[in-house]
């Protein structure tokens, strides 16, 4: 494997090289300005151990909680500062704390940080050491803000170097067992999906959870309460070998829609995502056949199914009763499947993605199924996990153990690519 490694690496990076490009002349209209941790005696030594010397770097804001939330737990593991994001002024300063909560001010203004009320609705955390603060489970790199919104609540935002947080998200979102040219395009698809999020939204660019990408941070606890590493030594060094790598469709970055496993066909991009590019053509994959849900089969009642689907419909003052069939309805191949649901009476198109949304994940992993009702209870069989949209991860994985590299992967999912690297720009005068 690191024969493997060295070969597909270099021949990459050689590539890439040729197409690369200063960050400031490319699109700039786009951007704003699981192992067992063995230790953490490490974290010194490897908190800059990420960062390229040559390469665009931006900053990206993470939001960790997709839902506006009551109360944060939040420790800072060094001496720290609070300031308001963007202005230097400190509004607090402290040791190491453990376990300080965090909640909007009942007053109607301010956020309070443990016995502390600031005047403010936006605070950073700022670290003296690199990798010091938890938010909930998770340790992170960079710093943290909090924002109060006008619901009264919180969310938490984690400010920190584009690399450095890749090196956290090709580990949350692909095991370290696939090999080497996966992992390799899995962070280069991640780098330009991230890079296609930042538009200027004022508080964040992109979510820590599947609505972006997942990103588990520096280091978590899982359920059992048990130190987990969020990014490893491999991670580092694919970020290091991959740093700035781009693709780009007609010169321009595009997002890199991905999901787990398409279970033989990819899903035309425009049928489920308004900006997806040409690119994301439906192609055929048979790579991913050794993933557990290449097919699936799955039950639910048909109460809960009904349910589900009257809520859903009410909005759009439709009427349904009670699920009594469920037909796929006719689409082009590649395009998204759709279905015609019925209650006897009243008859009803509804896209795959959206049943998805509506139903429980669990039961539907993917917009690609048939389903039977049998009694009180829908029969589903399906393929796939996820939307079915441009890289296939464990087609990714099959094609990496069959010696693609990772460009050869990326071209196979996303026609008409290119790749190149973003580099800072040399100093003017």
């Amino acid at each position: 494997m690191d024969g493997h490694r060295l070969v597909s690496r270099r021949t990459m990076l050689a590539a890439a090289a040729a197409g690369a490009i200063p960050a400031s002349g490319f699109a700039w209209h786009l951007f704003s300005s699981s192992a067992q941790l063995q230790s953490s005696a490490a974290d010194e030594t490897n908190a800059d151990a990420v960062r390229p010397t040559d390469t665009w770097n931006p900053i990206i804001r993470v939001n960790l909680t997709p839902n506006e939330i009551q109360e944060l737990t939040i420790s800072v593991d060094s001496p720290f500062r609070i300031v308001v994001p963007g202005n230097p002024r400190v509004l607090a300063q402290s040791d190491p704390v453990r376990e300080v909560f965090a909640s909007a001010a009942s007053n109607g203004i301010g956020i309070r940080f443990g016995d502390s009320i600031l005047p403010v609705n936006q605070i950073e955390i700022v670290a003296i050491r690199p990798v010091s603060i938890r938010v909930g489970r998770s340790l992170y790199r960079g710093s943290v803000r909090l924002h109060r919104r006008p619901s009264g609540k919180l969310i938490a935002v984690n400010v920190l170097p584009l690399e450095e947080y890749l090196a956290s998200v090709v580990n949350s979102e692909m095991p370290a067992s696939f090999p080497d040219a996966a992992r390799e395009a899995q962070t280069i698809a991640a780098r330009t999906y991230a890079l296609s999020q930042m538009k200027g939204h004022p508080l964040f660019d992109v979510f820590g959870s599947s609505r972006s990408q997942m990103y588990l941070g520096y280091e978590y606890r899982d359920a059992d309460g048990r130190r987990l590493a969020g990014e490893t030594p491999d991670s580092r060094e694919i970020i290091r070998d991959t740093a700035g790598i781009v693709c780009t469709y007609q010169g321009k970055i595009f997002t890199t829609w991905y999901s787990a496993v398409c279970g033989g066909q990819t899903v035309n991009g425009r049928s489920v995502f308004t900006d997806a590019v040409p690119a994301l053509r439906s192609v055929e994959c048979d790579w991913c056949r050794e993933a557990k849900l290449y097919r699936w089969t799955s039950e639910l009642p048909v109460a809960q199914a009904s349910d589900a689907l009257r809520q859903h419909l009410a909005k759009d003052n439709l009427v349904f009763r009670e699920l009594t069939s469920l037909e796929p309805a006719q689409v082009e191949s590649g395009d998204l499947p759709r279905y015609t649901i019925g209650d006897g009476t009243n008859r009803h198109q509804i896209a795959g993605t959206t049943l998805r949304r509506v139903l429980p994940s669990a039961v539907l992993r993917s917009p690609h199924f048939t389903g039977q009702i049998e009694g009180n209870v829908v029969k589903l069989s399906g393929r796939g996990d996820g939307h079915g949209v441009g890289l296939c991860q464990w087609g990714a994985r099959g094609l990496g153990i069959a010696g693609r590299s990772a460009l050869e992967i990326l071209g196979y999912y996303y026609s008409g690519i290119e790749t190149v690297r973003l580099r800072t720009p040399e100093p003017s005068g």
